[in-house]
């Protein structure tokens, strides 16, 4: 039952951040003029949340397609990117970038029905990997 197997992906990614003080936040995306990016595009919408005091957030991406986040809603100097793939619970470091601006990110997996998520995580605060305890 793969659908069973994808919410265990998806609750141990819950569970590998703080979760008691996270919040949604939609304004973590940075939209733009195509219409099925935007929040609230439906089937298309890029969702996201955050802990409060930005120790980390997470970016749900519907279909292989890149796209922006605002980083300045990540506190610390440096933020370390991963890629966790809903689907078969694998985390891949992007790497640990500059906090400063706007950056784009380009899912591993280009296409329709191909989701994933974007972590983005203050690197001062030595997280494991999404998904893992």
């Amino acid at each position: 039952q793969p659908g069973a197997a994808q919410m265990q992906h998806g609750r141990a990614l819950i569970e590998s951040r703080p979760f008691l003080t996270r919040i949604p936040d939609d304004s973590i995306v940075v939209t733009d003029r195509v219409p099925t990016s935007v929040p609230g595009a439906g089937r298309y919408r890029f969702v996201a949340t955050r802990d409060e005091s930005g120790s980390y957030a997470m970016v749900y991406a519907p279909v292989g397609r890149k796209f922006s986040v605002n980083m300045d809603k990540i506190t610390g100097a440096k933020v370390k990117a991963w890629w966790f793939n809903p689907r078969d619970g694998k985390a891949t470091v992007i790497g640990t970038f500059e906090n400063k601006g706007v950056r784009e990110f380009t899912p591993p997996d280009l296409g329709e029905m191909l989701d994933s998520v974007l972590v983005l995580d203050d690197a001062a605060k030595k997280y494991h990997a999404p998904g893992s305890r």
